[in-house]
């Protein structure tokens, strides 16, 4: 099962490829990536499911965009 896609809650929801898209619109917004910020962009998900996503992806619930990465 590739990462990207798994839909990590139990009731179908939010897949990690899900908050990945959201991080890369949150970075060209110049927007801060977090828990709250993705939920707002998706419109939809658990803030724990949001946070294992970020998890999943290397990213902490709290990394903070830094404009030039």
């Amino acid at each position: 099962m590739e990462t990207d896609k798994r839909n990590l809650g139990g009731r179908p929801g939010i897949t990690v490829q899900d908050v990945q898209r959201a991080c890369e619109a949150l970075r060209k917004q110049g927007r801060t990536i977090g828990p709250t910020n993705i939920r707002l962009e998706l419109g939809r998900g658990s803030y724990s499911t949001i946070i294992r996503a970020l998890r999943n992806l290397g990213l902490s619930a709290s990394s903070k965009h830094k404009g030039g990465e």
